[in-house]
């Protein structure tokens, strides 16, 4: 290929509906550049993480025929187990009893349940260890357990969960005082260990909530193989005591959310670059709300993770694990995935959350490099983010995402000469919409299935129309016919 211009007509959107009537629009340019393809954005880039306690209950089993086709529909990918509740979680190799601070016990038994479900879906698993309460030598002897049973499908160990927060409230896992330097004493005891047990695992880390601890470690953090980080775009959630405000579909879509994003990954980036690790978002959500269904924004986190997605991964991540909960909906109202009722959650009876749908559109342009891409018009267009990528064959696969929360429908004018084009659109009645939600004009059905049906879209004068809605986005997926004149 010697180069695809996309011309788009922008326009902005007029209501926080996905349904709206296509207006007049200022001219707009897209150019997606195929003569510079950038990063690969990886097969299986898109992950899913959960805490212990799914597994420790049997939550993450092959036997549960829904979790099974939804994981393999988003992969095969990265499943990791970690969380706030990994440094509460006690492991034991020989039926020791768990002490009075524990909230979960994990054996070897669950560590086989899970190799049920990875072998059912293809995916491999980063395992949290504890580190709250420390003890390398136990740390050590769960990893040797799981490299035993796990095999090549275990990617990794990842030592204890957002340890810069150990000594804050409510955690009271160290005193006020624990700093850095103690962390990292504390972590390269769990290297040692690890590596004299469990011969070859590689060891994640440091899985902060800030960058700010990694930045300053400086060449200690070559002890991880990967270098991971977490990020929850909003900060604040309606629990009680005290009430905070509701998180909005506008907060989510908002600019100063994506200039965040863009922050946390360039310094993640110079970080890994600076110790030559790989780097992964090895935990992420619209926001971190456990146990509150007021937290979940509805259709507009769907909107949010396809843009999160290709943003971080476009910046040089490995990948980005969402995560939640397979317990109730209720409990999870921001996971991918959730379990409608308790005779759900108990035999793996999980549905697909808004989020989730973001996440499959997302992964329809895996398997290739991204392309520069740059949007053009008469009239800012702050809310319309634009992505491509194009894979070995010269299939050159766009995603428009409009996060704009009001105003009129977008006409978007693609020239395609030599290629034919298809169109999958990402839709819902409203921002807040936790049901109903369309991605290639159908649903995930209640046996986790999805039927999409690309739009096959005809060219006038070598040119496409599509229509692209106030708080929807399109994925369009050209296919070359012959050489471009």
């Amino acid at each position: 290929l010697a180069g695809l211009a996309v011309l788009a007509a922008v326009v902005a959107a007029a209501c926080t509906r996905s349904v709206a009537t296509v207006g007049p629009s200022p001219v707009a340019v897209l150019s997606v550049d195929t003569s510079q393809p950038g990063k690969l954005f990886a097969l299986g880039a898109v992950g899913l993480s959960t805490e212990p306690q799914e597994l420790s209950v049997g939550n993450l089993s092959g036997r549960h025929a829904r979790l099974v086709r939804l994981m393999r529909l988003l992969g095969p990918s990265v499943l990791r187990i970690g969380g706030n509740s990994v440094d509460r979680a006690w492991w034991t190799s020989s039926g020791e009893p768990a002490p009075r601070w524990s909230t979960t016990t994990i054996t070897p038994v669950a560590l086989s349940h899970l190799r049920g479900l990875l072998t059912a879906t293809g995916w491999k698993v980063i395992l949290g260890v504890d580190l709250g309460h420390f003890d390398p030598a136990r740390a050590a002897n769960e990893a040797r357990y799981a490299q035993k049973i796990l095999g090549p499908d275990l990617l990794g160990i990842e030592i204890g969960n957002e340890p810069n927060g150990f000594g804050k409230d409510p955690t009271d896992l160290r005193p006020s005082s624990y700093d850095l330097p103690e962390y990292l004493r504390e972590a390269q005891a769990y290297y040692e260990a690890l590596s004299t047990v469990a011969l070859g695992v590689a060891v994640d880390g440091p899985a902060l909530s800030g960058p700010r601890w990694l930045t300053e470690m400086g060449m200690a953090a070559r002890m991880f193989t990967q270098l991971t980080q977490h990020y929850y775009p909003i900060k604040t959630c309606p629990l009680t005591p005290p009430r905070s405000p509701r998180p909005t579909a506008m907060e989510l879509l908002s600019a100063a959310v994506r200039v965040g994003e863009n922050e946390t990954l360039e310094a993640l980036a110079s970080d890994g670059a600076a110790v030559n690790r790989s780097t992964r978002i090895g935990e992420t959500n619209s926001v971190g709300c456990n146990a509150d269904d007021d937290a979940a924004p509805g259709f507009a986190g769907a909107l949010w993770a396809l843009d999160w997605v290709l943003r971080a991964s476009s910046s040089g991540m490995s990948g980005l694990n969402f995560h939640g909960g397979l317990g109730g909906c209720g409990s999870y109202s921001e996971s991918p995935l959730c379990a409608p009722d308790r005779y759900a959650a108990r035999t793996g009876g999980v549905i697909a959350q808004p989020e989730y749908y973001g996440l499959l559109a997302a992964r329809q342009l895996e398997g290739g490099r991204f392309l520069p891409t740059r949007l053009v018009s008469s009239r800012p267009l702050p809310n319309v983010t634009t992505w491509a990528t194009v894979t070995p064959d010269g299939t050159v696969t766009i995603a428009i995402d409009n996060l704009a929360t009001g105003g009129l429908s977008q006409t978007v004018v693609v020239p395609i000469v030599s290629y034919t084009a298809t169109e999958e659109q990402l839709r819902a009645p409203s921002l807040r919409a936790s049901s109903d939600i369309t991605l290639g004009a159908a649903r995930l059905t209640p046996a986790a299935q999805w039927h999409p049906r690309p739009k096959v879209l005809v060219g006038v004068r070598g040119k496409l129309r599509v229509v692209v809605y106030p708080a929807s986005a399109v994925i369009l997926r050209l296919h070359p016919t012959g050489r471009s004149e």
